[in-house]
C-alpha cells in the first residue's frame, strides 16, 4: 500500500488542487515515497487539472490513482497521472470536449475578435488534454479528439479496454493508515 492516502472529491478548482499540492508536498517532504490518490469528480477547471497532472507526474514517487466513483472531464487528466491506475467495478469515466463559460448579468455582446480568441483557447486546451490522454492511454490523438467531440461515457471495463484503467479493484484504502480528505 501507499505511504500517503488522499481522497479527492468534488470540483477541480484552485481550492481543491491547492490543498492537494500542499498535502502531497508536505508528505513527500516528510519522506513519503508513494501516493494513493482516490478520486471521484465531476471535473472543473482545465488550468487546475493540468497543473495537478503535471505536479503528480513530476513528483518522482510512485503515484497510484483509483477511481472510486466517477471521473469526469478534466478529472481524467489527474487520473491518468497515475503510474498505476485502478477503478472500482462500478466506476465510470466521462470524456468530452472543452467548454467556455461566459459570466454575465443578462445578454452580453461579444465581438467576433473575442469569440475567435476564445475559440483558439478552447482548441488549445482541447488539444492539450487530448495529448495527455493519448500519451497516457496509448491511443491516437485524433481518436481521443474524436471521442471528446462525441462525448464518451465509459464503465470500468470499457475504460480498461480504452487504456485509462490498468486493473479493476474494489478494495481501495489501507484502513490502518490515515486518509486525507480533500473536497472541491
Amino acid at each position: 500500500m501507499a505511504d500517503t492516502q488522499i481522497m479527492l472529491t468534488g470540483n477541480i478548482n484552485q481550492q481543491s488542487v491547492g490543498q492537494l499540492l500542499a498535502n502531497v508536498t508536505e508528505r513527500v517532504g516528510a519522506g513519503s515515497r508513494s501516493l494513493l490518490l482516490a478520486i471521484s469528480t465531476p471535473g472543473g477547471e482545465v488550468y487546475w487539472g493540468v497543473t495537478a497532472y503535471n505536479f503528480l507526474r513530476g513528483l518522482g514517487i510512485e503515484v497510484v490513482t483509483h477511481n472510486v466513483g466517477q471521473v469526469d472531464s478534466i478529472g481524467g487528466a489527474i487520473y491518468v497521472a497515475g503510474d498505476k491506475r485502478l477503478c472500482v467495478s462500478r466506476g465510470r469515466f466521462l470524456v468530452h470536449s472543452i467548454s467556455w463559460n461566459y459570466q454575465a448579468m443578462g445578454t452580453i455582446a461579444v465581438p467576433e475578435k473575442q469569440l475567435r480568441e476564445n475559440l483558439t483557447q478552447v482548441e488549445r486546451e482541447r488539444d492539450g488534454l487530448a495529448a495527455i490522454l493519448a500519451d497516457r492511454t496509448g491511443r491516437q490523438i485524433d481518436d481521443v479528439r474524436s471521442d471528446m467531440t462525441q462525448t464518451r461515457i465509459l464503465d470500468s471495463g470499457e475504460a480498461m479496454t480504452y487504456g485509462l484503467v490498468h486493473a479493476i479493484a474494489d478494495d481501495v484504502f489501507d484502513p490502518a493508515q490515515e486518509i486525507v480528505n480533500i473536497s472541491g
